[in-house]
C-alpha cells in the first residue's frame, strides 16, 4: 500500500468528514473541544498551588501568593465551563431547529439571513448587508463541503479551509472577509465596494441558500 503524506492524510480525513452522513453531526466549538484539557491544567496547577501553601516551610508573601493564583484558577475554570455550557445550549438549540446553521458562535437560518440581506441592501445600509451577506456566504461554504460547520469557527479558520478545499477562491473569499471585518469589528465606513466584494464571494457559490444574494 502507497504511503501517504500528512497533507494527503490530512486531505482524506477531512474528504471523509465533509461525506453527507458525517454532516448532520455538528462539531462543539473550542471551549466545548478543549474544556478537559482546561480542567486537567488547572486540576495540576492547584495541585501546585495547594502545595505550596501546605508544603511549604512557612506562610508570608508565598501563601498569598498562592492563594491568589488559587482564586484566578477557580474563575478561569467558572469562564471555561459556563462557555462550554453556552456553546452545548447552542448546539442543542440549533439542532432542535432544522434549517439553522451555525455561523462563527450564532445560529442562524438562511432564509432569515436573506429577508435581512434584501432589506439592508435597499435602505442601502450597507455596514448590515455585508454582514448578512457575508454569513451567507459562510453558509455556502459549508453546503459546498469546502468548510465544516464549527461553531466558534474564525474568519481564519474559514480562509484555511477554502485554502485547502478551493484555492481558486481564496482571493475571493479574502477580500469577502476583509470587509466582514471592516463592517462587524471597526466604526470604519463601509461602503456599496464592500458590498460588491461580499457578492463576488456569493456568486462564486452556488446553494439555494445564495438564491437571493444579487437581489
Amino acid at each position: 500500500m502507497a504511503e501517504l503524506s500528512n497533507d494527503e492524510a490530512n486531505d482524506l480525513a477531512d474528504e471523509i468528514l465533509l461525506r453527507s452522513e458525517f454532516l448532520p453531526a455538528r462539531e462543539p466549538g473550542f471551549f466545548s473541544r478543549a474544556v478537559n484539557r482546561v480542567v486537567d491544567e488547572i486540576a495540576e496547577l492547584l495541585s501546585r498551588i495547594f502545595g505550596a501553601i501546605f508544603g511549604g516551610s512557612g506562610g508570608g508573601a508565598g501563601s498569598v501568593f498562592a492563594i491568589f493564583l488559587l482564586v484566578v484558577a477557580a474563575v478561569v475554570l467558572v469562564l471555561a465551563i459556563a462557555k462550554a455550557l453556552r456553546e452545548r445550549v447552542a448546539k442543542s438549540s440549533a439542532d432542535d431547529s432544522p434549517g439553522t446553521r451555525i455561523v462563527f458562535d450564532e445560529i442562524v437560518e438562511p432564509e432569515a439571513l436573506r429577508a435581512e440581506l434584501a432589506r439592508h441592501r435597499a435602505a442601502g445600509d450597507w455596514r448590515a448587508a455585508v454582514i448578512a451577506a457575508f454569513r451567507l456566504g459562510v453558509i455556502g461554504l459549508i453546503e459546498e463541503n469546502i468548510a465544516r460547520e464549527v461553531p466558534g469557527a474564525t474568519t481564519g479558520d474559514f480562509a484555511t479551509a477554502v485554502q485547502r478545499r478551493r484555492p481558486a477562491l481564496l482571493g475571493t473569499y479574502e477580500a469577502a472577509a476583509s470587509s466582514f471585518d471592516r463592517a462587524f469589528y471597526s466604526d470604519l465606513d463601509v461602503t456599496n465596494d464592500d458590498m460588491t466584494t461580499v457578492d463576488e464571494l456569493l456568486a462564486a457559490l452556488r446553494g439555494p441558500e445564495l438564491s437571493l444574494a444579487g437581489a
